[in-house]
Parts: C-alpha cells; structure tokens; sequence
C-alpha cells in the first residue's frame, strides 16, 4: 500500500512526455527497481521507527514479533542492492538517481543524520525523494524534460511537502516521547495545516501552467479538504486529508494506464482481506 504514491507518480511522469512515448521493456524494469528501492527505504524506516510506531499504535510485523530487526534488515539490503545494478543497467543517469534515492532513504531513517527526527530535514528529504527524484528516474524523461512535462517535479515536491505536513500531525505523542522534532512539536496544528494548503494551491498553479488539469483538480480538492479539516481538525479529518488525494493520484495513473487500475484494484481488495483476516483490523482505510 505505501507503494501506490510511489508507482503512481512514476506513471503519471512518464505519461506527461506524451503519447509519442509507449511503455516498453525498459520502462517496466526500471519500474520494478523504483519499487524495490522504495520498498527498501520503507523497510529501514520501519526498523528505526520502531518505538515512535509502537506508541502510535502502528502495530506492524515488527512490532507483533512476526520478523526479527536483523531479517528486515537483510531484506532491506538485498532489495536495495537488486534496484541499484537495475538502475545502472538501465542507464548511467538513472543508476546515479538510484543511488541518491538510496542514500537520501538511508540518511532518512538512520544515524548519524536521522533526517526524519528533524523539522527542515524531514521535510525536504521527503519532497526530494518523492517529488523530485522519482520523476526522475522516469526513463526518457530527463532526456525530454521541457515544456509541459517540467512542470511534474515542481507540483509533486509542493504536493508530497503537504502532505508530509499533514502526516506528522497524527504521530505527534510517538514523536514527542522518542525524542523526535518534527514540525508539529513547535508549531500549532491548524499552522502546519495552512502551510500545507499554501503549498497546495503553489501545486494547483504550476500543474495548471502545465497544462495538467487533472492535478489541478486533485489539488483543488484538496483544498477544499484542508478547509474542512481546519473547521474540525481530528485525526480522522487529517488521515482523510492525507489519504484521499494520494487516492485520486493512483486512480488518474489507472484512468492513463487501464491495467495498472485493475492491479490497484487487486491490491486493495486482496490487502483488505488479508488484514482482516489475520488481524482483524480494517486496513486499508480512508481515515
């Protein structure tokens, strides 16, 4: 599940070229790297984190003592290693990519520079990773990077420091009781918020200089969610807030690429089932 930003914003850049561009070998291989890359850094930031979760009531494999540290640990390298010769077949520019994503999910999560423990750090590593990098590592992008398609990078870092914003919100108590400084332990919830709907609207804007009206759409509905969660902040309205748009993304990656749709529809009713059979929890969930 925390994969479906991930593959969705790859697809979207790769459709933003236009469609004298087709999906080929190339392309699927490096989208099988770019998911065991991210895969790993999830990994490694589920091992750090794993008293802030614990607090939080994030209960995950770890926390229930169904994988030992060192198993995820080893998972995580060999992931890690698997996506960077991946990478580096598929080009020189996109190994190096890989090699930055991999260091800045490194650094993310793990000492000595614990980015994620950090207000600015936090912040900026995760708009790099997701909004910048990522697209990136699209292949034939960097190549054909002008006109419309430039502007993909500069909406999805606006769109991802939003909602990383809104993230830390809920984890705030884990937060604070681990040592971590994230932005909501010195600044005032509803700020954060508004933060947030500045840099969505910033995203609103570029998309639509772009020409990329379907995200100025999603952005504009996210606004209108952070107006709401402003009038009722809970963490329900938060975790809608957060939630939803990544939602409309995966779905506008399905509406561009039909079989990727039905593979996110796979997966989310496999992952409900799944969870609610074996932990009797209702996951995934819009709030």
């Amino acid at each position: 599940m925390l994969l479906l930003p991930v593959w969705s914003i790859y697809l979207i850049t790769f459709q933003s070229l236009g469609h004298e561009f087709r999906p080929d070998l190339r392309l699927w291989v490096v989208f099988m790297g770019v998911s065991l890359m991210y895969a790993g850094a999830y990994l490694i930031n589920q091992i750090h984190d794993y008293e802030s979760d614990l607090i939080n009531g994030k209960l995950g494999f770890l926390q229930r003592g169904m994988i030992k540290k060192s198993e995820m640990m080893a998972i995580y390298l060999s992931l890690s290693v698997i996506a960077l010769i991946i990478g580096f077949w598929a080009g020189f520019k996109i190994g190096l990519i890989f090699t930055a994503v991999f260091l800045l999910g490194y650094f993310y999560s793990a000492p000595p520079l614990r980015l994620k423990d950090r207000p600015v750090g936090g912040l900026i590593a995760n708009a790099l990773g997701y909004g910048f990098l990522l697209p990136l590592s699209v292949p034939y992008y960097m190549e054909n990077m002008a006109g419309q398609a430039i502007y993909i990078p500069i909406y999805f870092v606006l769109a991802i420091a939003a909602g990383y914003l809104l993230t830390v919100i809920p984890d705030k108590e884990g937060d604070q009781k681990t040592g971590k400084i994230t932005p909501v332990l010195f600044l005032p919830v509803r700020t954060l918020i508004l933060l947030a709907m500045m840099l969505v609207v910033l995203s609103a804007y570029f998309s639509d200089r772009g020409g990329f009206h379907y995200l100025t759409l999603i952005s504009i509905i996210s606004v209108f969610l952070l107006l709401g969660v402003i009038l009722s902040v809970s963490e329900a309205t938060v975790l809608l807030a957060c939630k939803l748009p990544i939602f409309l993304i995966s779905l506008l990656a399905g509406f561009y690429y039909p079989v990727f749709l039905v593979f996110l529809l796979v997966v989310l009713i496999t992952t409900r089932i799944y969870y609610r059979r074996r932990f009797g929890i209702i996951y995934p969930r819009l709030s």
